[in-house]
C-alpha cells in the first residue's frame, strides 16, 4: 500500500449519539486505528449520556481536587493533551485522516480547517467567532486545570471567552482531532459561558451538526458518505475500553 499518496476525495460521516465516557474515547481510538489501515477519513459527531470531565492525557489525576464544581461527575482520561473539558451542553466532533507523522503542517491544515469550518456553520446564525491570535483579547490562564480557561493561537473565541478548542493525537500513519463547541455553560462548569449566553442565539447541537457537516466539505474538499457503527468493530471497543479508557490504572497513571 503507498501511503504517501494524498486522502481520496470522500470520507465517512458517523453519528453516533449518546455515549459514556470511557466509551467515547475508546470508538474515536478505534477510528484511529481503523484509518491507519483503510486510508479513509471519518468525521464522528456525538455526544455524552451523562456530564462528564475529561482529563488531558498529561494532566495529573490529583489536579482534579482543585476544580470542586466537578467532583461528582464521571471522568475519563483522554489520549489527547490539554487541560481538562467539562462535556455537557456542547457539540463534539471528531475527524480522523490519514496523515504522515512527519508531516506537520499537514497536521495544522487539518486543525484550521475544522475550525474554520466552526465559523462558516456559525454564520447562519449570525454569530462570527475570532481566532484568538486575531482577537486581541485578554491571554487564558496558563497551565490552568480547564482547557477553556486556556488560549492557543486557533483557539476560537467570542466576547472574549473560549467556546471552542480541539487537540490531535497521531499515529504513524494517521491524526485524530477531536474538538468542543461550548453551547451553555454547565452548572458543573459555571466559570465557562456557551454561545447562548454569549448572544441572543438559539440553536441545537443538532442543527449545528447538519450545518457543519456542509461546512466542512468546503474547507476540507471531502465529500462525507454517511456511515453506520459498522465503521468500527464494537469488540474492539470494548477491548479497548476496558484496557484503556474504563481501567482505573489509566485514569490514575498520572
Amino acid at each position: 500500500m503507498n501511503r504517501s499518496r494524498s486522502a481520496a476525495s470522500g470520507g465517512r460521516l458517523l453519528f453516533s449519539g449518546a455515549g459514556g465516557a470511557a466509551e467515547n474515547m475508546a470508538i474515536d481510538q478505534a477510528l484511529l486505528q481503523r484509518t491507519d489501515q483503510s486510508r479513509e477519513p471519518v468525521l464522528r459527531i456525538y455526544s455524552w449520556d451523562q456530564p462528564t470531565l475529561s482529563l488531558g492525557y498529561f494532566q495529573a489525576s490529583g489536579d482534579r481536587k482543585t476544580h470542586v464544581e466537578s467532583q461528582d461527575v464521571a471522568c475519563v482520561r483522554r489520549a489527547t493533551g490539554g487541560g481538562a473539558i467539562l462535556h455537557h451542553h456542547e457539540l463534539t466532533y471528531s475527524i480522523v485522516m490519514p496523515i504522515e507523522s512527519n508531516q506537520t503542517q499537514a497536521r495544522l491544515k487539518l486543525y484550521r480547517q475544522m475550525h474554520d469550518a466552526f465559523i462558516q456553520a456559525l454564520l447562519r446564525w449570525d454569530i462570527r467567532l475570532t481566532r484568538h491570535a486575531d482577537a486581541g483579547g485578554r491571554l487564558g490562564v496558563e497551565n490552568a486545570f480547564l482547557c477553556f480557561q486556556r488560549r492557543t493561537e486557533d483557539d476560537l473565541v467570542h466576547s472574549g471567552y473560549k467556546v471552542l478548542g480541539s487537540a490531535q493525537r497521531r499515529t504513524r500513519h494517521s491524526v485524530l482531532q477531536h474538538g468542543s463547541l461550548l453551547i451553555s455553560a454547565s452548572p458543573f462548569a459555571s466559570q465557562l459561558p456557551g454561545l447562548a449566553d454569549l448572544t441572543s442565539c438559539s440553536f441545537t447541537a443538532r442543527d449545528l451538526a447538519t450545518e457543519l457537516v456542509t461546512a466542512t466539505t468546503q474547507t476540507t474538499g471531502l465529500t462525507w458518505q454517511k456511515g453506520t457503527v459498522d465503521l468500527y468493530d464494537p469488540v474492539e471497543v470494548q477491548s479497548i475500553e476496558e484496557e484503556r479508557f474504563g481501567n482505573p490504572k489509566w485514569l490514575a497513571r498520572r
